[in-house]
């Protein structure tokens, strides 16, 4: 861009020279000599000059040395001397895949996800110490190293049952691991989680045997809830019959027997000895 404009410039400069010296004859043609002095004067002052972009920092490199960190906006240097490289302190995603073994010695892969930023205030010393390429130079072996370490601490069941916890154990130590090196870790995701062939079988054979089990219980509770209805509706019965049996005295049921009779019953024959007792008005 800076080349750009000084090619611009002196192209627009000569031009003006040009015109001028047709104008004022053979004095002007003389002076042309200044002309190489003002193009190489204005490449020196505008090569002085440079920009960062937002979310950017610029490292300044003197003989190749980090000397400076310019911020946002328009910059100054010294030209043919000072070079500039850009660096982002935007927050960028950065995924990778990392294998490792669970306590119980079973194999696990797992996809992380990493969203993180560049320390604006150390962007000179990761440049120093890591170069443009930064992230994967130390984010990759980070990852596979804090991965492994956590993942050997659960089973591979509990890798499952547990994955906040897992997920959070891995942020933790990441976090700290990249902060030592300049790198920010705003948020870290697990995003899948796969075991052996073998395993996942034998999880998916467990789970439908828990769920018969489930199965099993609430029909077993349920037949026992019936049984229990039908001897609690038994011993109210037994319960009734036996206060009832209490209270049939023979007069009562003579009683009862009376009331029942129908009206149109003239003759009952009834065996000797019973005690029965009828009323005429009953009779008739």
């Amino acid at each position: 861009m800076v080349l750009e404009v000084v090619l611009l410039l002196t192209a627009l400069l000569s031009a003006v020279v040009i015109v001028y010296a047709k104008h004022e004859g053979e004095n002007v043609r003389k002076t042309w000599w200044l002309l190489p002095i003002v193009c190489i004067v204005l490449f020196l002052l505008v090569g002085s000059l440079f920009t960062v972009d937002a979310g950017h920092r610029g490292v300044l490199l003197r003989f190749g040395r980090v000397a400076d960190t310019r911020l946002e906006g328009l910059n100054a240097k010294l030209p043919l001397i000072d070079k500039v490289v850009r660096m982002s302190v935007q927050t960028q995603l950065y995924s990778v895949d990392a294998t490792a073994a669970s306590k119980d010695l079973q194999d696990v892969n797992t996809s992380i996800g990493l969203n993180y930023r560049l320390d604006a205030t150390q962007v000179g010393e990761v440049y120093r110490t890591l170069g443009v390429s930064y992230i994967d130079r130390i984010a990759a072996p980070a990852v596979q190293e804090v991965v492994k370490a956590v993942t050997a601490r659960y089973n591979a069941e509990d890798l499952i049952l547990r994955r906040e916890q897992v997920k959070d154990a891995i942020a933790v130590e990441l976090t700290e691991r990249l902060a030592s090196r300049g790198i920010i870790a705003e948020i870290v995701n697990i995003t899948n989680f796969q075991f052996g062939v073998d395993f996942t079988k034998a999880i998916e054979a467990k789970v439908v045997a828990q769920q018969n089990i489930l199965k099993a219980q609430y029909e077993l509770e349920m037949v026992t809830i019936q049984a229990q209805q039908i001897l609690v509706k038994a011993q109210a019965q037994d319960e009734a019959n036996i206060i009832l049996s209490k209270n049939l005295t023979p007069q009562l049921l003579q009683y009862i027997l009376i009331d029942r009779l129908g009206e149109d019953i003239k003759i009952m024959i009834v065996p000797s000895g019973q005690g029965l007792t009828i009323g005429l008005d009953k009779l008739g």
